[in-house]
């Protein structure tokens, strides 16, 4: 049992770091190689936030009532991840943002990535069981 709730929270540790550090990395890229206000970024990672917090419960709520569909599942919440992306890049206007597709683009696959790692993790936790 130990041994389930120590690989739950390294899954977990590595998300958030995981997560931490694109944000990290890619304010410092913003700030100091762009010369960019960081307002726009913090706006995006806030909805980035956001957005993660919620594909991550909904991961795990699915895993728990019909673990049976997670992988299927999770492709629509790809998708709808995609959808939730294009629009808000409309929304904060960012066209207006020098090499934009670049700062859109990176934070979308790194993160779908670690929504991946996490929901493997979860399929191969039940494979086991």
């Amino acid at each position: 049992m130990k041994s389930i709730e120590k690989k739950s929270q390294i899954r977990n540790s590595v998300i958030w770091v995981g997560f931490v550090l694109t944000f990290m990395i890619h304010l410092i890229i913003w700030t100091q190689v762009e010369q960019l206000t960081p307002k726009l970024l913090i706006q995006f990672y806030l909805f980035l936030s956001l957005m993660f917090l919620m594909l991550v419960t909904v991961i795990n709520i699915i895993q728990r009532t019909v673990p049976e569909f997670l992988g299927l599942s999770f492709i629509g919440i790809i998708l709808l991840k995609f959808m939730l992306m294009y629009l808000i890049r409309m929304k904060l206007n960012f066209e207006v943002v020098p090499h934009y597709k670049f700062h859109f683009i990176i934070p979308y696959f790194v993160l779908t990535g670690l929504l991946t790692y996490y929901t493997i993790q979860l399929l191969n936790q039940e494979k086991k069981h």
